[in-house]
């Protein structure tokens, strides 16, 4: 009996040591490793300059940059509010290479006042490799070019119908000594195409004969300054799912091939229900970048930004989205340098989903060819994976987590404020109507042409300038909002 008892004892004892070495050990035993934040940064982002407020009421402005740095602006009067008028045709103002200075040529001889005279209802600019500058004016049912040479000293005007009835934003561009390209938007399918092509060796004066773009989409054009290669773009159709297709030219514009496009993307929603969602912009030595959004039920869902680029005069293509934060971005827009530096801009909020008291800003990003962001760098693919591992951490770990986005994404841009004040407030989704320009500068520059919505009727807007540079020495995380 007692030898029972004694053996229990020892039992206990030795399952009471066991407890205890296994407390012990389970102390001193190492803790798992946390997990290794990605080691990332995002690339400068743009400091900004002070606004220029031109004092002027208008929307949907486009802006361009000759070689010495002078600016050209125009933008649609206020219909609304003729009194707001200096003169009948779209606001065009020459600013000064810094940006300081803006103002409407004056002194022209008498048959270049046809700029002052002719009711003007939008209008687009164009540069070609002389510095000259090509300003299309309209009032629906006729068309005016007007041709300034740098730095907004007149030389001729002329009046030229295109396409068949009311041209709702015409779009130009302008390539060697005289090359013009024209898109004129019937607005509607008209024999086959909404958008119709022209073309013009003299400088504008005189046309060829359209060629029709099958399709219902969107379309822009865009052509190199100094090289042969021009491009448009178009999203196939509206309100519906749609492929983004490219037409090259590599002549000038001699020869398309408007029945074989070459597919870039794939826009899965309808997109938006106004504006521009489709741009094309056209660099140095073979490169060319386009742009469109995607969206469904846009004030709840917001808008995704998409980008695409090419090395071989857009034969083929890389893409990525672009989408900086869960928001919704309307009418984005994206710019070359002849360095090759690729900026882009887009008004956009900072919340979903809109509301009446959701603020609009305006912002912008660039990258330049020696950064490891940009395409054109050895560095690019290893930048890339950093980056989408960082994004993939950050969908983990961050309490926003709906918020993160980019985490398939090989392009990413620091986008930052150029106003810290909103540009519009609420849900009204036309208010900044269809779209704004920005031009890459050759002092490296990205100048801003945009507007505040200030209402309440339609066209009532101000047009505002801002103009930044990169923080070139300030690697910063990104930051939703900018």
């Amino acid at each position: 009996m007692q030898r029972k008892m004694l053996y229990s004892v020892a039992v206990v004892a030795i399952l009471l040591l066991a407890a205890v070495g296994y407390f012990f050990s389970s102390e001193k035993a190492p803790s798992r490793p946390a997990e290794k934040v990605p080691a990332v940064a995002m690339p400068p982002g743009v400091v900004w300059n002070d606004l220029y407020k031109f004092g002027k009421q208008g929307y949907e402005p486009s802006l361009v940059v000759d070689s010495k740095g002078y600016m050209y602006y125009t933008a649609h009067k206020n219909l609304d509010d003729k009194t707001t008028w200096d003169y009948l045709a779209s606001w065009f103002f020459v600013g000064s290479p810094d940006g300081t200075g803006w103002k409407s040529p004056s002194d022209p001889p008498i048959r270049g006042q046809k700029w002052k005279t002719e009711a003007g209802d939008e209008g687009d600019l164009a540069v070609d490799a002389n510095d000259r500058i090509y300003f299309v004016d309209t009032y629906l049912i006729d068309n005016h070019l007007h041709v300034f040479d740098s730095p907004g000293v007149w030389q001729y005007s002329v009046r030229v119908q295109k396409t068949t009835g009311t041209d709702d934003r015409p779009w130009i561009a302008a390539q060697g000594s005289g090359i013009c390209h024209y898109l004129g938007n019937n607005g509607v399918v008209v024999n086959g195409g909404r958008y119709w092509y022209y073309r013009s060796t003299d400088g504008g004066r005189i046309w060829s004969r359209a060629t029709v773009i099958p399709g219902n989409g969107w379309a822009h054009i865009d052509a190199e300054t100094k090289g042969t290669h021009a491009y448009v773009i178009d999203e196939g159709d509206t309100g519906v799912p749609a492929d983004i297709l490219v037409y090259p030219s590599s002549d000038s514009g001699v020869s398309w091939n408007f029945n074989e496009p070459i597919v870039v993307g794939h826009r899965d929603g309808p997109g938006l229900a106004d504006g521009f969602p489709v741009w094309i912009s056209s660099g140095p030595d073979g490169a060319v970048w386009c742009m469109w959004v995607d969206a469904d039920d846009a004030i709840n869902n917001g808008s995704r930004v998409f980008i695409g680029w090419s090395h071989d005069y857009g034969q083929t293509w890389n893409t990525s989205e672009i989408t900086p934060w869960k928001g919704l971005f309307e009418y984005p827009t994206i710019d070359v340098g002849d360095d090759g530096s690729i900026a882009v801009a887009f008004y956009a909020t900072e919340t979903l989903p809109v509301t009446d008291d959701t603020e609009w800003f305006v912002y912008g990003a660039m990258l330049r060819p020696d950064s490891p962001f940009h395409p054109w760098n050895s560095n690019f693919t290893a930048q890339s994976a950093a980056m989408r591992d960082y994004k993939q951490y950050e969908s983990k770990h961050a309490k926003d987590a709906a918020n993160v986005t980019g985490l398939n994404s090989t392009l990413f841009f620091n986008f930052t404020k150029g106003e810290q004040g909103p540009v519009s407030t609420g849900t009204n989704l036309h208010a900044l109507h269809d779209f704004f320009e920005i031009a890459v500068g050759p002092d490296g520059y990205l100048d801003v042409a945009y507007q505040h919505y200030v209402g309440p009727t339609n066209g009532a807007s101000e047009l505002y300038f801002v103009r930044g540079m990169l923080d070139e020495g300030n690697m910063t995380m990104p930051m939703r909002g900018g």
